[in-house]
This record gives structure tokens, sequence and C-alpha cells, in this order.
């Protein structure tokens, strides 16, 4: 496992110190959880294909709101018509 080494002032580690004796924890012991919940944790590819899946499902519910035929135009031309070059 990977070990980093923090600078902190000693009053910061003393109040640490404090409070991982009241979890009869080691400072190690009661910060690292609170360092991983900062840490993002990334989507996997499961996770994307199910979001992927979702909007999907979205889009197609929504598909009744239009008129037969229509396509949206997303052409480059059309998103920056009129904003000069």
């Amino acid at each position: 496992m990977p070990t980093i080494s923090l600078t902190i002032p000693d009053d910061t580690f003393a109040r640490l110190t404090e409070w991982a004796a009241e979890r009869k924890q080691t400072v190690e012991e009661a910060v690292v959880p609170v360092l991983e919940g900062l840490a993002p944790s990334l989507p996997t590819a499961e996770d994307r294909v199910r979001a992927f899946g979702e909007l999907t499902r979205l889009i197609q519910s929504r598909a009744d709101r239009y008129p037969p035929g229509f396509r949206v135009d997303d052409s480059r031309e059309r998103i920056y018509e009129g904003c000069g070059e």
C-alpha cells in the first residue's frame, strides 16, 4: 500500500491524536477513512453502461413530444449561427 508524508502544524497533530485516542485508534486508523471519503471514486465500465442505458430510456420516453419526422439540427453551422467569426 502506498504511503504519504504530510507536514501539519503541531496543534493539528495534537488534535488528531486526541480525536483518534477517543476512538481507541491510531492517528492513521482515524485519518485514512476521512481521506478515502475525500478521494473521488471513478465510475466503472458497468456504471457508464448503466448510465448510458438510463439516458437512452429517458430520450426514448420523450420521443412522443415531437412531431413525426422531427430531426434536431445539431450541425456546427446551426449551433454557431449568428456568432460571427
